[in-house]
């Protein structure tokens, strides 16, 4: 199941409108002519910058654990969730959605896919590495 956009969607939508606005903004505020070919090239250096960093901070990635109780799992998941900071909103055919607040800056989803033995959990990269951390100790794997 596909949960949101993957490595590459993630880096054009950044490298694309960071270098608009860099070069937008490198038109204006240098005051160079845009047949100069300078704003072009420092829109695309730094949408190469910002492309790299939101692929890798926020392109949706996955993490697959082993479960022996579905139970006990989403109990320990929503403890641990619950300290981070979300709520399950939503539970639908064995997905759950877990939500940060509405006055959180970086709202962000977490969703949890139970098939069989496994949990499939998908959620933005920087979000995933945290609960990771978060769920290995509790001999959750």
């Amino acid at each position: 199941m596909q949960f949101g956009p993957g490595v590459l969607p993630t880096f054009l939508y950044y490298f694309t409108a960071t270098s608009l606005i860099v070069g937008f903004v490198t038109i204006r505020g240098l005051h160079l002519a845009p047949e100069t070919g300078v704003p072009q090239v420092v829109g695309a250096i730094a949408g190469l910058i910002a492309g790299g960093l939101g692929a890798y901070f926020n392109r949706t990635a996955t993490l697959t654990v082993s479960v022996q109780s579905k139970k006990k799992f989403l109990n320990q998941l929503e403890s641990t969730l619950s300290q981070m900071g979300y709520q399950k909103t939503v539970e639908e055919d064995e997905v759950f959605t877990f939500e940060r607040s509405a006055g959180t800056l970086s709202p962000s989803r977490i969703y949890v896919q139970l098939e069989g033995e496994t949990a499939t959990i998908a959620s933005r990269a920087r979000i995933l590495r945290q609960v990771k951390q978060a769920i290995e100790p509790s001999g959750v794997s």
